[in-house]
């Protein structure tokens, strides 16, 4: 079930006297965006089983429309499982995930070597993921990947899962009156609520994430060490960097 995110647009329109319908539609859909882009609260496993192409470093990622909801793009890769002959035995191996310090510490020649199953993955700029080795011989289907998500509306594809749109509409809609209600001199400039709204907008990230960690697991990007007298929490971004 889906629901159209436009029906967040009654109330929020209420609040912003004389705003025109276009500039608020242009700000509904850039929050909307920006708010599964920051919480990462939208993952997605793909549709369909993913080729392990020879002589191709990265992994094969989801195509909207086809492994994926069409109103979406990929942030970047959240999980990868193997299947050594496709589908026809499952999923049933993790590949685990390992940032590129880990890979070169590994072996320095990753990116290079060659091999018959997958050992890691790791994060690449534009969402794209790398599988480690380069497989010897095409397998088809061999990836089932979960992906991180966010929306990209048109007037004829805005809608959202139903529990994605009801857990988040409050934070959707406060991040929409937050920015709105910010420009300077308009008949809905208010700088004092917009200060309240994007509080409330705030929070509303950081419960969605909270969720979906809750839900998913902690992002492949943050890594949890052992440290002196008890755990330790170390992030990093995407290329292995504190």
């Amino acid at each position: 079930m889906t629901v159209a995110i436009s029906t967040l647009l009654p109330d929020a329109r209420i609040e912003l006297p004389g705003i025109p319908e276009p500039v608020l539609t242009g700000a509904l859909y850039r929050v909307t965006r920006k708010f599964f882009w920051e919480s990462e609260a939208w993952r997605y496993t793909s549709d369909n089983g993913l080729d392990w192409t020879l002589n191709q470093l990265a992994l094969n990622l989801p195509v909207a429309g086809t492994d994926m909801p069409v109103n979406t793009v990929i942030k970047r890769v959240d999980d990868v499982k193997y299947s050594s002959t496709g589908a026809g035995d499952g999923y049933t191996t993790i590949v685990p995930f390992q940032t590129r310090d880990e890979l070169d510490r590994w072996d320095a020649n990753w990116r290079h070597a060659t091999g018959s199953s997958p050992n890691a993955w790791t994060n690449d700029a534009d969402g794209l993921a790398l599988i480690t080795p380069q497989v010897e011989t095409t397998v088809t289907l061999a990836f089932l990947v979960r992906v991180i998500i966010a929306p990209v509306f048109t007037a004829t594809t805005d809608t959202l899962p139903e529990v994605l749109y009801y857990e988040n509409e409050e934070a959707i809609r406060s991040g929409i009156l937050h920015e709105l209600m910010k420009q300077p001199g308009k008949d809905w400039t208010n700088a004092d609520m917009s200060i309240f709204y994007k509080a409330i907008y705030d929070d509303g990230v950081k419960m969605a994430k909270s969720r979906a960690n809750a839900s998913y697991g902690q992002p492949k990007g943050e890594m949890a060490y052992g440290g002196i007298g008890g755990q330790q929490d170390r992030q990093r971004d995407d290329y292995g960097r504190r």
